[in-house]
């Protein structure tokens, strides 16, 4: 996946915030609103990325609640390049999002 498949990622995150953040597995929460907007075809992007051969596992979204859980593999995405990217700070956004693409979509790096 190219970098522009992402570029909604760093506008979107000003919407977000991390509610909970262990290794492995990190949970986003977000307006109701913004949780009725992520319909399945909106998903699939991130749901190409997770699989068995993928730093990242599987995602849950919650309309409920109002958030997203992540799975990933702590020991290949680093926890903090997450909490880097959904942070309040932009240009360290920017940079972690520069940081993350080539870890979870390795084949479009090369």
């Amino acid at each position: 996946m190219k970098s522009d498949g992402f570029s909604g990622l760093i506008t979107l995150r000003r919407f977000v915030e991390i509610a909970h953040h262990i290794p492995g597995r990190l949970r986003l929460r977000f307006t109701n609103r913004l949780v009725a907007g992520l319909s399945q075809g909106k998903l699939s992007s991130l749901e190409a990325l997770c699989g068995n051969d993928s730093c990242l596992k599987s995602y849950t979204v919650n309309s409920a609640t109002g958030s997203l859980i992540l799975e990933y593999d702590a020991r290949r995405l680093s926890p903090a390049l997450l909490d880097q990217l959904f942070g309040s700070d932009d240009n360290l956004a920017q940079q972690a999002l520069t940081a993350i693409l080539p870890i979870i979509s390795p084949s479009d790096s090369q």
